[in-house]
């Protein structure tokens, strides 16, 4: 039987929809799993390009570099269709737009969604600063940064005020997105899946994450203790069961967008990133 390697990002929001899988609550029929834990986007982007794990959630912007290689799941890509979740970029000191060409930039890796999009829609910075762990960014605003590019920013505004540090908004990706897209939804991260292993398997694991997704978000009570659990292992980090009940749900919007407009939304993304140089061109969007 067929070991299909799944690669679960450490993070509220994406990781819910892996946890009933986990936890065997949903049992796949017809193939097995082999699912490790992997605390950041940067690592889940790494691993993904060297074909690591046949199952991820790697930023879209690392599309393009693996088209040839992975489908997407058309009923897991991650779109912000409002502001809820819609990227702010945060200071400690009021900051304008200007402002930025000279800052310090913080962002998760050179292969996220956060920082491809604020090339795309902003462009320059002074230094860009890698921080892969979300709240350790906190950590180094005002000190190793002068700015970031918030994505997890529920996690990020709550334990800000937590720390008593009142965050000041410059603007947000959201923001500065629909005003050049009509609106369209705007891609952040997706869960792929290897193409070697074929369509058929392909399409019977999307099924199975389908059903566990569904179970997941029926079912928050029994998900976010071992939400805490796992993201305290692989992140070091302790999260109130609010906050991440608040991630989890700001998530099921995200994940939750229609395919058609998904769809929408990531060839808006592929056809600027493209035409400004930032992304490889994306020669077929290859969605299952």
């Amino acid at each position: 039987m067929v070991t299909i390697k799944v690669g679960a990002l450490a993070d509220s929001g994406d990781l819910y929809p892996f946890i009933p899988l986990i936890e065997d609550i949903i049992k796949p029929s017809g193939f097995n799993l082999e699912i490790e834990v992997i605390p950041t986007v940067q690592e889940v982007n790494e691993k993904v390009l060297k074909h690591e794990v046949d199952v991820s959630v790697p930023s879209a912007a690392m599309y393009p570099y693996i088209q040839e290689d992975y489908y997407i799941l058309g009923n897991a890509v991650a779109s912000a269709v409002d502001g809820i979740t819609g990227m702010p970029i945060l200071a400690v000191n009021e900051m304008s737009i200007n402002d930025l060409k000279k800052a310090r930039l913080i962002v998760h890796g050179q292969n996220t969604s956060a920082f491809t999009l604020y090339r795309l829609l902003i462009g320059k910075y002074g230094k860009l600063v890698i921080i892969k762990r979300v709240l350790d960014e906190i950590k180094g605003l005002g000190k190793e940064g002068d700015v970031l590019v918030a994505v997890h920013e529920i996690k990020m505004m709550y334990t800000m005020k937590k720390l008593g540090i009142k965050p000041f908004v410059i603007s947000s990706m959201w923001d500065l997105w629909k005003n050049i897209s009509n609106n369209s939804p705007m891609p952040m991260g997706m869960v792929v899946i290897n193409k070697d292993l074929g369509k058929d398997l392909a399409m019977k694991f999307k099924e199975t994450y389908e059903q566990s997704k569904k179970y997941a978000e029926k079912h928050l009570n029994e998900i976010i203790p071992k939400d805490i659990e796992i993201m305290k292992n692989a992140q070091g980090a302790n999260l109130d069961s609010e906050i991440v009940e608040k991630t989890i749900w700001a998530d099921i919007q995200e994940y939750n967008v229609p395919t058609d407009k998904v769809i929408d939304g990531m060839r808006k993304f592929y056809e600027l990133t493209a035409e400004k140089g930032i992304l490889p061109k994306v020669i077929k969007l290859d969605v299952i």
